[in-house]
């Protein structure tokens, strides 16, 4: 008996419109039959058309390897053709059901190649959309721009924004998402919850510019009108935090005397690292990207600050990475819940002991480290200093018209503003009123520091971290 050949149809890559589809010789494919069609040509496929599954076939490549394929036409619209998969990922079996599907979806109405498509999109929208995902890849767009968010609010995009809702889509976000998000966020702050919305706000017009989305589920919240803290620190209260610093006897207490010296912002100090610092000259330059106004400052660090890092980091050779770190990897994290109790806790002790001293009462206000930068301002501003507004616009890394200074005209602007406010530290810390009770105090016990800090803040508005704390503690969620 004679073996079959098969004379498969040649045909163009997308058939001819008007021209039949199928050949009208057909034959059954089965694992034995597609092993004997023969290579295509270059540039062509030749088809072996299936004779039980209208539209189903295979061809053989120039490299040998055979390929399932269905053909189909939809009305108003040329031949199509769609590739199923190779033998050995499919068998012939398995490739006519596929087939047989797609020739359900055409009966349907469905265009196969179509549906494909759209699958094939919502897979890519299902990992490139979801909000993890499509922040980093903003945050990275904006560093190959030349444009890099700063630390803080490249933190609230990763922190708040992607941590909190990590697999909503942006395409797909609704108000109710906002919503929990930003109840999420009231949690910890009304300033983390008024930030959370900003950066939200970004991202989706970020989607708009790039015509991933037409409407914004955030164009129905109004971010709130900022209110600028004006709470200037009091002699007494300048006192009492440089004292609880000292008493702390750990990093965080000299980072926040180095926050107060500098009137640097806190997420500046704490980010510190060696490479930006000249040690022959102690010429410190905060790059663009970590300050607020994206523009470097460069200034050079007071004597006092130069004594707290040179007792910090003794070994020269020591001295690289992050300067104020723990384990010498991560930079100090300043604003912690458990770090702010320490040293509420050692002003209240130093208040304690002022009080006995003097006979008088002492309220100390609510205060953030922040406010050193206002109360630094004020004062510098004030006789009998009359430091010149520019001078102290450039110490607190304000935006000035350039065309008032040169680059070393700043820089010695930064530096004169400094000297004269570190000066003021030092003459009210020699003041016979400083350091009731002595210098050096006696660490403060583990149990100890509760009591103090409960204290100092009973008069402090609750924060909404606070409220959030009760009601698990009233569950017994609490941790």
């Amino acid at each position: 008996m004679g073996r079959t050949v098969f004379r498969p149809m040649r045909s163009c890559l997308r058939p001819k419109e008007g021209a039949p589809i199928l050949p009208r010789e057909r034959r059954t494919l089965t694992k034995d039959t597609v092993k004997s069609i023969p290579p295509s040509a270059p540039g062509r496929k030749e088809f072996v058309w299936d004779d039980r599954l209208l539209g189903f076939g295979a061809y053989r490549r120039t490299d040998g390897i055979v390929v399932f394929v269905y053909q189909y036409r939809v009305p108003m619209r040329p031949a199509r053709r769609i590739t199923i998969g190779r033998l050995g990922d499919v068998t012939p079996a398995q490739a006519r059901d596929i087939a047989q599907e797609h020739a359900f979806q055409k009966s349907r109405g469905i265009d196969p190649v179509d549906k494909r498509r759209a699958e094939a999109k919502e897979a890519d929208a299902s990992r490139s959309l979801v909000m993890k995902t499509y922040v980093a890849d903003y945050i990275e767009r904006r560093r190959i721009e030349q444009r890099p968010l700063i630390l803080q609010h490249e933190r609230i995009l990763s922190r708040d924004v992607a941590g909190l809702m990590p697999d909503v889509r942006v395409d797909r976000i609704t108000t109710s998402d906002i919503d929990a998000f930003l109840a999420e966020l009231a949690k910890r702050s009304i300033s983390a919850r008024t930030w959370g919305l900003i950066y939200l706000k970004v991202i989706m017009n970020d989607a708009k510019r790039r015509g991933t989305i037409v409407r914004s589920a955030a164009d129905a919240y109004k971010v709130p009108d900022r209110v600028e803290r004006e709470r200037v620190l009091k002699l007494f209260e300048l006192q009492r935090i440089l004292e609880a610093c000292s008493d702390m006897r750990d990093t965080h207490g000299l980072v926040y005397e180095c926050i107060l010296r500098t009137l640097r912002r806190k997420e500046e100090i704490a980010a510190m690292v060696w490479e930006e610092i000249d040690q022959a000259t102690w010429e410190w330059i905060v790059p663009a990207e970590r300050t607020k106004q994206s523009e470097p400052v460069v200034m050079t660090l007071p004597p006092q600050v130069v004594a707290i890092i040179e007792r910090l980091h003794p070994d020269k050779r020591r001295r690289k990475g992050f300067v104020f770190s723990y384990d010498g990897r991560k930079s100090i994290k300043v604003g912690a819940e458990q770090d702010r109790r320490r040293i509420d806790a050692h002003i209240q002790q130093r208040l304690d002991l002022a009080e006995e001293k003097s006979g008088s009462a002492f309220t100390f206000e609510h205060w953030v480290p922040h406010d050193s930068r206002t109360t630094g301002a004020t004062i510098l501003a004030d006789e009998p200093f009359d430091v010149p507004t520019d001078d102290i616009e450039l110490a607190l890394g304000h935006k000035v018209p350039k065309s008032k200074y040169n680059r070393a005209q700043r820089k010695a602007a930064v530096n004169r503003a400094i000297a004269i406010w570190n000066g003021y530290l030092d003459g009210i810390m020699e003041r016979p009123d400083a350091w009731p009770g002595g210098r050096d105090l006696p660490e403060l016990g583990r149990f100890e520091t509760k009591p103090l800090w409960t204290r100092i803040r009973a008069t402090w508005p609750q924060r909404k971290a606070d409220d959030a704390r009760v009601k698990k503690a009233r569950k017994g969620n609490a941790k």
